[in-house]
Parts: C-alpha cells; sequence; structure tokens
C-alpha cells in the first residue's frame, strides 16, 4: 500500500513539473501564482508530499491555466487520504503561506512599510502603500511577511483579500470587507487597529472595486499590482525588481 501511495505521489510530480515546463514558470513564479511557498512547491515536485491538499492542487492548476481534460486528470492525479480527517480550507480572509525567511536585499523594502503603517497607527492618516513588480518577482511573498512582522510587532488585525480571483462586485465586495473589519474591531489586543492586504489588483479591472474598500477605516492598506495603480495616490510607492 505504501509503495502504491509513493508511486501516485511521484505520479503528480512528474505532471506538475511537466506542466510547469510547458508553461515555462519556475519555481518561483508558479509558487507567486499559486499563492504557495516556494518549499511547498518543490516537496510537490519532489514527491514528497504524500496527500497533497486538494486547496493547493486546485490553486496550481488555476496558477498553470489548465483547462477541459488536463485540468480534470491533474486535479484527479494526487492521492488521497481517505481515513485521514479532512481539513478545512483557510479561513476567508487569513494570510496564505509564504516563506518565513525574508530575502536579505528585500529587508529594507519590508522596515519601509512598517515605517509607513506605524506612523498610521500612531494617530495618523491611514496609510496606503503599493507594492509593483511583474508576475513571479515575489510581491505577495514580501507582503504577506511584512504582514506577519506587523501582526506580531504592532498587535494589528490582518484581512487578506485576494482581489485577483474574487468576483464580487464593487458593493458586495466592499460590504463583505466591512463585516469583516467590524468583526476584527472586537479583538482585545489591536484595539480596533487592521491591516488590509489586497493582492493581485489591476488599475483597469478593478478600478471600480478598489477605492471603496479605502474608506472602511483600516490603519494600513497594503496593495499589490503588476502596475501602478491610476487614481491612488499611496503613502509608499515600492517597486519589485528578480531576486538575484
Amino acid at each position: 500500500m505504501r509503495s502504491a501511495l509513493l508511486s501516485d505521489s511521484l505520479g503528480f510530480a512528474q505532471l506538475l513539473r511537466t506542466h510547469r515546463d510547458k508553461a515555462r514558470l519556475t519555481q518561483e513564479e508558479l509558487a507567486e501564482r499559486a499563492r504557495l511557498s516556494v518549499r511547498t512547491l518543490r516537496d510537490l515536485e519532489r514527491g514528497r508530499t504524500r496527500y497533497p491538499h486538494r486547496t493547493s492542487v486546485r490553486r496550481l492548476a488555476a496558477a498553470l491555466e489548465l483547462t477541459g481534460e488536463d485540468r480534470v486528470t491533474f486535479e484527479a492525479a494526487p492521492p488521497r487520504s481517505f481515513g485521514a480527517p479532512a481539513v478545512a480550507p483557510p479561513p476567508e480572509w487569513g494570510l496564505p503561506s509564504v516563506s518565513g525567511t525574508v530575502a536579505l536585499s528585500r529587508l529594507p523594502l519590508l522596515r519601509e512599510i512598517e515605517e509607513v503603517v506605524s506612523v498610521a497607527s500612531g494617530g495618523g492618516e491611514p496609510a496606503l502603500v503599493t507594492v509593483t513588480g511583474p508576475a513571479g518577482v515575489g510581491k505577495t511573498t514580501l507582503a504577506v511577511q511584512c504582514a506577519h512582522v506587523l501582526r506580531q510587532r504592532m498587535a494589528l488585525d490582518v484581512l487578506f483579500l485576494d482581489l485577483g480571483r474574487d468576483r464580487r462586485g464593487p458593493g458586495e465586495l466592499r460590504t463583505a470587507v466591512r463585516q469583516a473589519r467590524i468583526a476584527r474591531m472586537t479583538s482585545p489586543t489591536s484595539g480596533g487597529r487592521c491591516l488590509l492586504l489586497v493582492d493581485d489588483a489591476d488599475g483597469t479591472r478593478h478600478a471600480d472595486r478598489l477605492p471603496p474598500l479605502l474608506t472602511l477605516g483600516f490603519t494600513a492598506v497594503v496593495v499589490t499590482a503588476r502596475e501602478p495603480l491610476a487614481g491612488l495616490v499611496p503613502s509608499r510607492h515600492l517597486v519589485l525588481a528578480r531576486l538575484r
């Protein structure tokens, strides 16, 4: 039985590598698109993960832009544990999993974000930080790493919104975010302070959905996007280049 599971795991690993090669993506680029850590992706490609999480598999299929039979085959390929209890997917507003190690060259950027948010949490105007750069450069990873640091050092609550995949209209989305924000205001440790991390924004597709979220009383809003967002005046704008 164990050898069969190992064979299934290696089969999915080979399928994953094949699709990634066809898409001409590096591990870092695919991990960024799928909202997974690079370590998680490497373990999947090496067959080290016996039971890949269904959510991770679906994210990979979407990131690889698989459709039709290719997608069905891909999502059905990983072995599943029928005896183990089901694992609940991450909460809607929870931060995705990323590497806990911050690249040395990006520590100054992380400190810049922390400085801007620190001023805002002290009673200044709400901070707006935009992080831009091409796909796969590590925007989401840096923003999430920063959110973890801010939550720990400044006792901020954090809401994560994957705007690129969210399909709600402007009014429905604003209501949902507002309700989540109100729920966080009852936290005994944050004092009502909350950071909103908006991932994968697009100035054209999201022109009517992003601005309403900036008026909901967040201490700070961090937005990742491939291009600068027209109409927004950030407190700080960071541009990421590929790591060398």
